[in-house]
């Protein structure tokens, strides 16, 4: 709403003007009526005026000298003055100096003066409309810029050996850089909820709510897994990086973890990147803390891990001495000598050692991929363990497991297409065929050379083109009927798999 004032020492005037609209109607709202110029220009100090209705001739401050005054702390202000007939030389003054128009009081229609002020606002509705249109360009030929800054900045990450790149991007952000690196946390969790296009929609949210809030900096899609910031410097980077986590948080709900360095400018933009990355990866040894600096690594104190000498305890005859073994690597592990990826790889080497000769490669594979998801060495340490078991209770039961999978997967889909609509998760079906959540994974994956949400996902999407052809629901009322919570991430998810948004497939192929 706009805010409007009315000035006039009369008052039988003032009342008249004030009865003759109905201004919440007309989008405004009306601040006040005052009988003199400094009485209502104090008003104006404090509260943003958008339309003053004043008297020319008035006591202790008269309306020209009030126009002037509040002109120039409103440059934008609409006029309109208020005056007698024998006071026009007055009223072509202000119109000279920016009033828009003006009444005569013994003449004053209430029609009339309605239509003035309709006039009045419509024209604040159409430098609104213009100044939103000017910011919008300045916002996009700024944001123009920072994409082109972004792209450049991909290139040195791409091509570190490429010079004539480094001298590009040294031109494009001044002075001491802070890099940023963020992963999502509990990623596996959200893929097998969501499947693996809700983690790409909300970096780009993320990205550009980036580009919104801050006026500087550039935010970068990694693999379209993680994001990479490159900021001026803060005198306190940790606070910043505090402050940037609780927006993410609160625009996505989700939580992340954050690695930082800083650098002395943008040619050292690879070294960034990577170190800022290594930072990152500290908390697969601490969980619980969010923001992480650069550290160099410690000298190793022991050796890699052997995973071909496991083969020399014979499962399932000697469990006990393997089991030792793992948690005597556990503890070496756990004083961060080396890279949560090569202890990941330790463990998988380990598996596949182990039962290489026992179960099919793709399976010892899947299980591998399930130890490399782990976001924390316990929870990498208990997934260990619990394939190891797995892998010992499957060679116990090999001669007979092809029938009874046919059946599991036989009542699984039986189950998901009964359920699929409604909330649907991978405990959920494993638990209605009584078997553990990962074996269930990788026996779905087996049947079906898919995984579990990517199914479901095609379900609903079938489910809800079937809708958008044949009924006239609306778009949130089909995203719910098809299984989908969020109506914004069934839109998107619904236009990147068809190539239509959920509205022009409906106008598509209802014709």
């Amino acid at each position: 709403m706009y805010n409007i004032i009315i000035v006039d020492d009369e008052p039988v005037i003032r009342s008249g003007l004030k009865a003759s609209v109905e201004w919440d109607k007309e989008g405004l709202s009306l601040l006040g009526d005052f009988s003199n110029g400094e009485e209502a220009f104090s008003i104006m100090k404090e509260n943003h005026v958008d339309i003053l209705i004043t008297d020319i001739k008035m006591p202790i401050m008269d309306g020209l000298t009030l126009m002037k005054k509040a002109l120039n702390l409103y440059p934008k202000l609409i006029v309109i003055l208020i005056s007698s007939y024998n006071e026009f030389a007055y009223v072509k003054e202000g119109i000279k100096y920016g009033a828009i128009d003006y009444v005569l009081k013994p003449t004053l229609e209430q029609e009339e003066f309605l239509q003035l002020i309709q006039k009045c606002v419509k024209r604040l509705d159409e430098e609104q409309s213009i100044k939103k249109k000017l910011t919008l360009v300045d916002q996009t030929t700024t944001l123009r810029e920072r994409k082109m800054v972004e792209q450049k900045l991909k290139r040195v990450l791409l091509n570190d050996n490429d010079t004539t790149h480094y001298e590009e991007v040294k031109k494009l952000m001044s002075g001491s850089i802070l890099v940023i690196y963020m992963k999502m946390n509990d990623v596996a969790n959200i893929e097998e909820q969501y499947g693996g296009l809700f983690k790409s929609f909300i970096l780009e949210e993320i990205q550009e709510h980036f580009y919104t809030k801050y006026e500087e900096g550039v935010c970068l899609t990694i693999w379209n897994a993680d994001l990479v910031f490159f900021m001026n410097v803060d005198h306190a980077p940790a606070k910043t990086i505090h402050q940037l986590n609780d927006e993410m948080v609160k625009k996505s709900g989700l939580s992340f973890s954050f690695g930082y360095d800083v650098i002395t400018d943008l040619s050292e933009a690879d070294k960034g990147f990577k170190q800022s990355a290594l930072a990152c990866e500290r908390r697969f040894f601490h969980p619980k803390d969010i923001v992480f600096s650069y550290k160099e690594s410690k000298e190793k104190s022991f050796n890699r891990f052997d995973a071909k000498l496991m083969k020399q305890f014979l499962l399932p005859t000697d469990e006990k001495k393997v089991a030792t073994c793992i948690e005597e690597r556990y503890e070496q592990w756990k004083q961060e000598e080396i890279q949560p990826s090569e202890i990941k790889q330790e463990a998988c080497d380990l598996l596949t050692n182990l039962f290489g000769s026992k179960l099919t490669l793709s399976l010892l594979l899947d299980k591998c991929e399930d130890i490399k998801k782990t976001e924390s060495l316990n929870e990498m340490y208990s997934a260990l363990i619990k394939q190891i078991a797995e892998c010992i209770l499957l060679i116990t039961k090999l001669p007979v497991k092809t029938t009874k999978d046919n059946e599991l997967m036989e009542s699984a889909l039986s189950y998901i297409h009964h359920h699929y609509t409604s909330e649907l998760t991978l405990q959920m079906v494993a638990d209605h065929i009584h078997i553990s959540r990962n074996y269930f994974s990788i026996l779905f994956k087996q049947f079906r050379d898919q995984k579990f949400i990517d199914y479901v996902i095609e379900l609903r999407i079938k489910k809800a083109t079937e809708l958008l052809m044949n009924t006239s629901l609306k778009v949130y009322e089909v995203a719910a009927r098809s299984g989908f919570k969020d109506v914004k991430y069934f839109s998107k998810l619904f236009k990147r798999i068809t190539g239509y948004s959920p509205v022009d497939f409906r106008t598509e192929h209802q014709e």
